[in-house]
């Protein structure tokens, strides 16, 4: 009505479907439509249309697509969200992030460029880029850059 914003999906972060633990090693690819949590490594993209979660233990070198990622890790790759982005004090980003919203809190690291996107349009659907098509990280340029508008 008045001026009301559309509500965003809120993060599940508490939820669910898989868990990688901490012993495991995974090198490929991750694609998965329910909510993932990574206590172990990764090397390689994870694309998943829920959210994500990557523990304390967590490492990941590839690229990430997600909704929203609660990142309390360490992740060394870009990071596409179509919703939110919280890393934690004990959380570590180095790589760019595209996303429409986040959070840094104290003690968090993040070392790369940041895009803020718009809202999706449609409640129920993500609005996630695949890896592939945004920048390597390696191209690209140190430091934080904030958009001004």
């Amino acid at each position: 009505m008045f001026n009301k914003k559309q509500e965003s999906a809120k993060p599940q972060f508490e939820k669910f479907d898989t868990l990688i633990g901490k012993a495991t090693v995974i090198e490929g690819t991750i694609k998965t439509e329910e909510p993932l949590r990574v206590d172990g490594s990764v090397q390689g993209e994870i694309i998943s249309k829920a959210d994500l979660i990557i523990g304390e233990s967590g490492r990941i070198k590839g690229n990430i697509a997600c909704q929203n990622l609660l990142l309390a890790g360490r992740v060394e790759g870009n990071i596409s969200a179509g919703g939110q982005l919280h890393i934690t004090a004990t959380g570590t980003l180095q790589g760019d992030a595209s996303i429409r919203s986040f959070i840094v809190d104290e003690q968090g690291t993040f070392d790369g460029k940041c895009q803020m996107v718009q809202d999706s349009t449609s409640q129920g659907s993500s609005s996630v880029t695949e890896p592939s098509q945004q920048q390597d990280s390696s191209s690209r340029q140190g430091g934080a850059s904030r958009r001004n508008r």
